[in-house]
Order: structure tokens, then sequence, then C-alpha cells
């Protein structure tokens, strides 16, 4: 076996490359190495596949016209009163503030009173709370708006996104909080008020003492946010706009508000996924996207970590199902395209069906595979040279012609390697022509001056006693041996359709006279049915014969001889089989009974025979892709068969 060992055991190329791929995914999404590539593909994901936004979603941006004609920020309160007043008889589904009003306003206190009674007078704004830390690295506060406005309020909600490692905001928490995870998202409050659903915030949860530190942010269920577009995708009207009233009649009804600064100088802007070309995402956008996505029960799940780590896994020795089959090229093409299917597929199922699995991790061990796979063949490939070598050393390499050592001279050892074997194949070739060449001296030079001699001792009673059965079986062993030369030459692109049952009926008939010399009878039970086998028809005559004479030569005389040809039930092979009555050959004996020169004890004076004629058979039957196979014992009669694949069945119509 190709491979390489550990002990006891022996891993074969596909199974170490299996190993090593899935030990190389193991470490690598264990370890989270390549997260920025997951990101890369969610990004991906999220700019194919692009949603309308949803009509009852509008947003009434702080923008750089309204702080033209408004002035600078922060406005006064009653600017935002004034807002919600004009937006009062709007009949609006809710109304979700992103401003953060944790202060008094200075100077005039009289507006943060308009502003509370315009937000008991709306009934349907939502206020946010704002996580921020008092200093750098500091604690994190949770910053509440004012007592006055808050008590109003129709919901309140955490302003708050997860930025990853590369600062883009992909994720939310949906309840998060200092100490305890009682904040729901702004989002959510925004959509419970628009729905008419109680509030979300959990100011019951209860955290194991001494697990946390009471001043930790705590946070659960991390969602990723299914983003319906670019920056800009969801409709917009300007603050000062709507403040003066210029918009169309019952554009409000029934609708999301949510008013939120989008202007560049405001710094409540953020770098999502869908962003592009230095545009980055208003806050607030980021709100609409994720009321949408809780709306639509379209927030992104992970995928199980045990479910996640098996499917990437799987993915990772996927290619060695058809790199073993497919040439070199075609093998790594296949492999580069499954990757990208891959991550194109990773990157679109959060879109299709709300799930995140991260895919670099495969995506690796599949861009490894092929290197992976084609170093652990040409190893093989080393190592089958190497033992070629050495038997070709052993062997062939001391035939004339060869010049030079064997030694692995040379930069690239590999080439010298191929180069040995080129040397050896030539040494091969002149093997053949030397093989040729002998049978042609057995074919002419040797059978011809033998059969010459046999038909001179012929004519000389004197010599014919002692030469003549010497002189026979040196030509029966050059017949022999150059039949059974035949037989290891013979190419299956020469074979013809052959009649099997018309070749068996010959052949009985060739049979007959040495038969009938030991008075024996050839019994047929042959059918009717004409089977059609691809062959040579020489070689397979001359198989059945030896077959047939053996059981003449070994039989007992005045005996039967049954000679049967038979199909299988499915009609894919055809079986000749020759039984006779005979002394019977021991089970020890049968193993060794198909090889070169091999005799059966007790039988070498009862016939002359070179010992090639059941090698002959057993090569013809290999030759032509059936077996040959004997049933006996010492005593017992003796069945020698010869299975050949069907081409053709033409069954008797009798």
């Amino acid at each position: 076996m190709l491979g390489f060992s550990f002990s006891r055991f022996q891993l074969n190329d596909l199974a170490s490359s299996a190993l090593i791929l899935l030990l190389i995914t193991l470490v690598l999404h264990l370890s989270g190495i390549f997260n920025r590539v997951d990101n890369v593909i969610f990004d991906i994901g999220q700019r194919l596949i692009q949603v309308a936004p949803p009509d009852d979603i509008v947003i009434i941006a702080i923008d750089q016209d309204s702080l033209s004609q408004l002035g600078r920020w922060p406005w006064s309160r009653q600017v935002h009163a004034d807002l919600l007043q004009r937006l009062k008889n709007e009949e609006a589904a809710s109304i979700g503030f992103d401003v953060i009003f944790a202060e008094p306003e200075r100077g005039n206190t009289n507006a943060d009173l308009a502003l509370s009674k315009a937000i008991e007078g709306s009934g349907n704004v939502v206020l946010p709370v704002l996580l921020e830390a008092v200093r750098a690295n500091g604690q994190i506060i949770e910053t509440l708006p004012l007592p006055k406005l808050m008590q109003h309020a129709a919901d309140i909600g955490r302003v708050h996104a997860v930025l990853d490692q590369d600062s883009i905001a992909r994720s939310v928490y949906l309840y998060e909080g200092v100490g305890a995870p009682v904040w729901q998202t702004f989002a959510q409050a925004t959509l419970n008020v628009a729905q008419q659903n109680k509030s979300k915030n959990n100011f019951t949860t209860n955290v194991e003492a001494g697990t946390l530190n009471p001043f930790s942010l705590v946070r659960t269920e991390q969602r990723r946010v299914n983003f319906l577009g670019p920056p800009g995708h969801f409709y917009r009207l300007s603050y000062a706009q709507v403040l003066n009233g210029e918009y169309p009649p019952n554009i409000f009804k029934d609708k999301i508000l949510l008013v939120g600064a989008t202007a560049l100088g405001m710094n409540d802007l953020l770098t999502t996924p869908v962003s592009g070309l230095g545009q980055p995402m208003a806050g607030v956008e980021f709100h609409a996207n994720v009321l949408q996505s809780i709306r639509q029960q379209s927030l992104i799940t992970e995928v199980p970590r045990s479910i996640a780590l098996a499917t990437v896994l799987l993915l990772s020795v996927a290619p060695l199902l058809w790199m073993p089959k497919l040439p070199g090229l075609r093998g790594f093409v296949s492999t580069i395209l499954f990757m990208v299917l891959i991550g194109l597929l990773a990157g679109v199922l959060p879109k299709l069906a709300g799930l995140w699995l991260p895919p670099s991790a495969a995506m690796v061990a599949l861009l490894l595979a092929y290197p992976l796979w084609s170093w652990r063949k040409l190893e093989a490939a080393q190592r089958f040279l190497d033992f070629e070598l050495q038997y070709l050393r052993k062997n062939i390499m001391s035939l004339p012609n060869q010049e030079g050592s064997l030694k692995l001279a040379g930069y690239d050892k590999f080439d010298a390697r191929i180069a040995q074997v080129r040397k050896a194949s030539e040494q091969l070739h002149f093997l053949n022509q030397d093989r040729k060449e002998t049978l042609a001296f057995i074919s002419h030079d040797l059978r011809a001056p033998i059969a010459k001699a046999l038909m001179t001792v012929e004519t000389h009673q004197q010599l014919k006693g002692k030469l003549q059965q010497p002189l026979s079986q040196a030509l029966q062993l050059a017949e022999d041996f150059l039949q059974a030369s035949r037989a290891e030459m013979l190419d299956r692109k020469q074979f013809q359709e052959v009649d099997l049952l018309g070749l068996v009926h010959q052949t009985i008939d060739d049979a007959y006279e040495a038969a009938s010399q030991k008075g024996m009878v050839i019994e047929r039970d042959l059918g009717e049915d004409i089977v059609w086998v691809s062959g040579n028809f020489g070689l397979l005559h001359r198989a059945m014969l030896n077959l047939l004479t053996n059981a003449v030569k070994y039989g007992a005389e005045q005996t039967g001889i049954l000679v049967k040809l038979t199909t299988n039930a499915e009609k894919t092979h055809a079986t000749f089989s020759v039984t006779n009555d005979g002394r019977g050959i021991s089970a020890g004996e049968q193993a060794d009974l198909f090889k070169r020169f091999s005799r059966v004890k007790g039988h070498e004076k009862m016939a002359g025979g070179s010992g090639l004629g059941l090698y002959f058979v057993r090569t013809v039957a290999e030759k032509h892709l059936g077996a040959v196979r004997v049933e006996s014992d010492l005593g017992q009669p003796t069945t020698f068969s010869l299975r050949l694949p069907v081409v053709d069945l033409q069954v008797d119509a009798e």
C-alpha cells in the first residue's frame, strides 16, 4: 500500500490527505484566524442581494440642509417639540426619536417642558438609552433620557451597534445593559409601539451572583443584521422640510417614523457591510434595517458551533471525491470552482435563510486540497519509481546497450528518476524484440529441424524406437512454449465474436480419435442455444482442446468423459467444463496446477508433457476476462471449467 505508517497501521494517499485536511480545517475553524475573511464573504452576500425598502418606514433626517436652515447643533428642545406638534395630527404608528436628551437645556427650562408635553401629547414617541464610557477604557454607564421626558415616552430602547474587529457594524445584541441585559434595542422599542405591543425591556433579569462584575456590560442573543440595501436606501424627508410642513398630505399616516442625524458632521455614522465608495450609513438608517429585520424575523442567527464544525469538515474533504478520478487540470479547476461556490452560498445563505455559517476554514482547506493531493501522489509516484528502479537494477539493467550508472544525479531528482525509467523502457523494448526473435527461432529454426528429424526417424526403424519419443517431446515442448508466449502477448483489440457452441463441437470432434484409442466415450451436454463470446478463435480452441485431451490422457480407459456448456441465470457468462474418471487431484496440488511447468505428482510417467498446458489455459482465460478452475480430490472425478463472459445469446426457439 502506498502511504505512510503510524506504528501498526498505514494510511493510503486518500486517507492521509483527508486526515491532513480535516486537521487544518479543525484548527482554522476553532481558532478563528480567518474571521476577517468570513466577514468579507458575509459583506459580499449582503451587497449581492438587495431588497426594496418597506413603504411604512420613513426617516426624518437631520441633514445638512436642516442644519443650514435651523442653525448649529444642538437645537433647542422647542424645535423638537414643534416637530412633534406638527406630526401629532399625522396619525403615525410610532416615532423613534434617535436624539439623546440626557441633560436639561441650559438657559431655557421651558423648552424641556414643551418637549415633555409634546411627547405626552403624541403618545407614540420612543426615546433612546445610550451606553457609553465616561472616559477611554473607563466604566460603561447607561445614559437615560431626562425623567420628565422618559415618563411620557411610549417606550425606550438602547441605541448601540456592535463593531467587529474591522470596525464594521454587522450585528446587534437583542438585550444589553450594565450589570444585567435589561435593555431592548431602540428598533425593537419603536416596533413595539407601532404594533401596540408591550415593552420588552426586562428589569427582572437575574444574573448569577459572583459570576459578573455589576458594572460590566452584559449582552445576550447576538444577531447579525440583514441589510436591505446601501446607505440612503430607505425613504427620507428633511427635518426642516417636515417642520415647515413641506410634505404631501397623509404621507405619515400609519407609518413608522425614525428621527435621527444623517449629516456628516454629527458623528452618528457607521461603516456597514453595504457601505461603499466611502459612504457610511447613518445610525438612524442602521436602526431602520434592524427594525425591518426584527419585523420580518430575518435577523441572522449563526449556525450552532457543532453543526458548523461538522459542515466545514465535510466540505474540506469533498474534493477527494473527484480529484482521484479526474486529470490534474480538471481536478484543480473543479476544486477552485467548488471553493467559489461554497463562498457564494455562504454569502447568500444569510439573505435567503437567515443563517450564517463561517466558511473560511473550509475554503482555505479547499485551496490547499489540490497541492496537498498532488504532494501525496507525487510522493507515491516517487516511491513507486524507486521501487521499480530497484527491481530493474536487479533484473534488466545488465542487458546490452545500457550505458551509465543508476545513481540519482542532478538537481531535479524526480526528473532523474523519470530519465532512468525511460532508459529502462528502452531495455524493455529490447527485451520485447528479443522475445519476438526467440519465438521466431522456436517456431522455425528449432521446430523445423526437430520435425525433419522425426520424418527421418520414421524411415529408419532402428532409430525410431530410440529417438521418436524424445524428439516428439522436444517438438511438443517447443509448440507449448510458443503457444504460451502467444497467449501472454494476446491483444484484446484484435478479438472477434466467436460462436462458442460451434467451437465446443469442433473441439470434441478434434479429440474424438484420441478418446477412441482408449475406448473412452465423450458425452455432450451442450444445449441448443448459440452463445457468442468475444475472443481469439484459435487460442480458445487450443485452450479447450488442452482440457479435453488432458481428460483423455489422465482418465481411466473404457470410461466416459462429460463435456458441458452452460450459462448462468443472468446470461452474462458461459462455462465450458470437462469431467473424467481418473486418479483425481489432491487439494494441496490444485493450488499450483496452473503455474508454469507444474505437473501433478504421479502423472509424470503416464503421458509426456511440458507442464505448460494448464498455464496456457489460465493465460487464455485471463486474457478473455474469464477464469479457469478445477474440482477434484484423490479417487474422485475431476472437472476442469473454463468460464467466459457472453456478448450475445440466441435462445433456441424449440
